[in-house]
């Protein structure tokens, strides 16, 4: 073996991982392309899926929301109506209110002076000294002579 021999084996081996490393460049660039060309496709499909999907699950929403108005009619409680009994129990609370206002708010009758009843026998009206029997009776008390 000579040292020309050595330098040409090596030359060759080395040519062939040369090639053997630009086949794989070649390939795993390949690959990869092919790789990406088939990403981009599936990203396409999932896209349209998803679209697919939304749609579906708002028509089926829609289906399902009506679906339980229906049962929400035939089975469970009434909606709300409004009720009108409070009214009517805030008018008549209003009412009686206005009444004793109006009621209490009447002037009263006030004696500017004490008229003297008239004398039960003849109908005269009794001088200006009365006594204290026709006073008692003019208040309602009861006084011991009486």
């Amino acid at each position: 073996m000579t040292a020309d021999h050595v330098r040409g084996v090596v030359a060759d081996r080395a040519g062939l991982l040369v090639e053997r490393a630009e086949q794989v460049e070649k390939q795993t660039r390949r690959s990869r392309r092919k790789l990406a060309k088939r990403a981009k496709a599936v990203r396409k499909d999932v896209a349209k899926a998803t679209e697919r999907a939304r749609k579906e699950a708002g028509v089926r929403a829609k289906d399902i929301r009506k679906a339980a108005k229906q049962a929400r009619k035939e089975f469970g409680k009434p909606q709300k109506s409004s009720r009108k009994w409070p009214w009517v129990l805030g008018l008549l609370t209003a009412g009686a209110v206005a009444g004793w206002v109006a009621l209490n708010k009447r002037p009263q009758e006030v004696l500017l002076e004490e008229e003297a009843p008239l004398h039960p026998l003849n109908g005269d009206i009794p001088s200006s000294g009365t006594t204290d029997r026709d006073a008692a009776s003019r208040n309602g008390r009861v006084t011991e002579r009486s």
